[in-house]
């Protein structure tokens, strides 16, 4: 049933607009693009903002600062298996493991002055003192096999060997990664630590270590377990 109004004509919510009733459209093909004549040009901004960041700011880069090159130019970067680099630590400083440590280690206070002094130039250390930071590490050395008597399955514990500190400069950190770059070479696995005076900081688990720049650019992610470094 239509809805009327009280004149007796039928109400209607909606419809065409009467000023559209009339309209047509227009005819395209008596349009006409007019060319204004502009000349097409390519404008080039002569001021550059890094390198107007690095002269404001006084930024450092490493590779400048310590005259480094890239691994493929140099050509001399050599990694050193970290097989040979723990056989050759516990040589000199601790004795070899005889037992399995558990998977959550606790380990011996070590003083700074028995851990290896790596031989650097004034630049280098000088950047490591101002930009660097502390940080303790305990080395994967190799992985035990475990078999279950009941069950017959088996699983694998990640095998440490002593912790030492080293130095390192943070090149970045987010709540699940952290990525530094430093001159002494670590093992994938072994579990980091930066040192701080009120503690705080969160454990760090190593997954992949690559030549840089004349030392080594390190990843990590967080470490499910957590050793002792009081």
């Amino acid at each position: 049933m239509a809805i009327k109004d009280k004149e007796g004509k039928i109400y209607k919510l909606r419809g065409p607009n009467p000023l559209m009733k009339n309209q047509t459209d227009w005819d395209k093909a008596k349009l006409h693009l007019i060319n204004m004549g502009w000349d097409e040009e390519i404008v080039e901004d002569a001021r550059n903002p890094i390198k107007k960041f690095e002269t404001d700011y006084n930024v450092i880069k490493i590779e400048d600062e310590l005259g480094l090159v890239s691994n493929e130019v140099a050509n001399a970067t050599a990694v050193v298996p970290a097989k040979d680099f723990i056989s050759e630590v516990q040589e000199t400083q601790v004795p070899v493991l005889t037992e399995p440590k558990p998977v959550i280690p606790v380990m011996p206070e070590v003083s700074r002055e028995e851990v290896p002094t790596l031989n650097v130039d004034a630049k280098l250390a000088r950047m490591l003192r101002d930009r660097g930071a502390e940080y303790f590490c305990a080395p994967a050395i190799g992985q035990k096999v475990h078999v279950d008597s009941l069950y017959g399955t088996t699983y694998e514990t990640t095998q440490y060997g002593d912790k030492y500190l080293f130095d390192a400069v943070m090149v970045d950190q987010s709540d699940l990664e952290l990525q530094f770059w430093c001159v002494r070479p670590v093992t994938p696995k072994s579990i980091v630590y930066r040192k701080v005076q009120d503690g705080g900081e969160r454990w760090w688990r190593i997954k992949d270590v690559e030549p840089k720049t004349g030392g080594y650019l390190v990843i990590a992610g967080v470490s499910d377990t957590n050793p002792d470094f009081s």
